[in-house]
């Protein structure tokens, strides 16, 4: 029996007043991998996940959850954002932010509840940041206001994760932590496709990819397809890789 997969792209584009973005995009990811999506800055990365989010409108393209559109399973979705594109400011407490994961799930009118304060408290000590539910997300340091994030998409308990750059500007026990975490969805069967740019860690943290650069350069399995070929299609520079150490080394072209 065919495995359905987390998320199916077929001919995506996205153009920003007529430059392509995106160009003829199609992906294709299993259940239960965690996938990097990696490639130089402008490829397109954190296009490419908002674009599937419909956060920005593609061109033209089609894009399927478990095989079902958008709309029809949002709930089972989730979206961490690039830590600078939140407004830290805004007066709110980790306990209220990691609540309003509970959001999707309840719809409009009911307000969350017991239930939904003691997922939150169980999702924000999974993130170890037990003693913290008053504070204020301004006063948090980056690393902590990343696990708070991740806290809030953990309360979602959805079956995709989508993360941009989750582990820019933290520090590295943050970085292992949320790593720990990660793996343990995967183990239960969840999906995260993640914006990464360290290459060093690939082979540590991921077991699928895809190199984007406007277009899709390869996807698939990183012990298939994690290759000094594909990088320098990807980055246009000249690598070398050493399996044993995982030591990249890059020169230019």
């Amino acid at each position: 029996m065919k495995k359905t997969l987390a998320l199916q792209i077929h001919d995506l584009t996205v153009a920003y007043k007529f430059k392509p973005v995106l160009w003829d995009i199609d992906l294709s990811v299993p259940t239960g991998v965690m996938m990097a999506i990696v490639g130089p800055n402008g490829a397109g990365k954190s296009t490419l996940i908002k674009s599937v989010l419909n956060i920005v409108k593609p061109v033209a393209g089609t894009v399927t959850f478990f095989g079902k559109p958008y709309h029809s399973i949002r709930s089972k979705i989730t979206y961490v954002p690039q830590k600078s594109s939140v407004d830290w400011d805004f007066p709110t407490t980790v306990l209220d932010l990691v609540m309003m994961g509970t959001y999707g799930k309840l719809g409009w009118i009911k307000r969350p509840g017991k239930k939904e304060r003691k997922l939150a408290l169980q999702a924000i000590e999974k993130v170890g940041l037990t003693g913290f539910e008053r504070q204020q997300i301004s006063q948090l340091s980056g690393g902590q206001q990343q696990r708070v994030f991740l806290a809030r998409a953990l309360v979602q308990q959805a079956d995709l994760y989508f993360m941009d750059e989750p582990f820019q500007g933290i520090d590295a026990t943050t970085e292992k932590a949320i790593i720990k975490i990660l793996k343990e969805l995967i183990e239960d069967n969840k999906t995260v496709i993640a914006v990464h740019h360290d290459l060093q860690t690939i082979v540590e943290y991921f077991d699928y990819i895809a190199f984007l650069n406007i277009r899709k350069i390869a996807e698939g399995k990183v012990e298939d397809v994690f290759t000094n070929e594909n990088l320098e299609k990807t980055y246009g520079a000249s690598f070398n890789l050493a399996r044993h150490g995982q030591n990249i080394m890059q020169s230019p072209v």
